[in-house]
């Protein structure tokens, strides 16, 4: 995946560049750099995406999964 199919896929899925970032498990400043073609793009990352541009996975599905994830790591603290 190059940085402009990433940045098409971002636009078509409609979110936020900081949901993004999230929803891969990653800090907004590695979306850029990914954004920028400073780094590449993982692999997971790339079939996450297109899975959820193609419709094959929900967006919504996913964000419930990253926000479970995330109230289950506050909790054990």
């Amino acid at each position: 995946m190059t940085p402009h199919d990433l940045t098409a896929i971002i636009g078509r899925i409609g979110i936020h560049k900081n949901d993004v970032a999230t929803i891969c498990g990653v800090s907004l400043k590695t979306l850029y750099s990914w954004l920028n073609g400073q780094h590449s793009i993982p692999r997971s990352v790339s079939i996450l995406l297109c899975a959820v541009d193609t419709g094959a996975i929900s967006l919504d599905w996913i964000v419930d999964q990253v926000e479970t994830e995330m109230r289950e790591n506050v909790d054990g603290l």
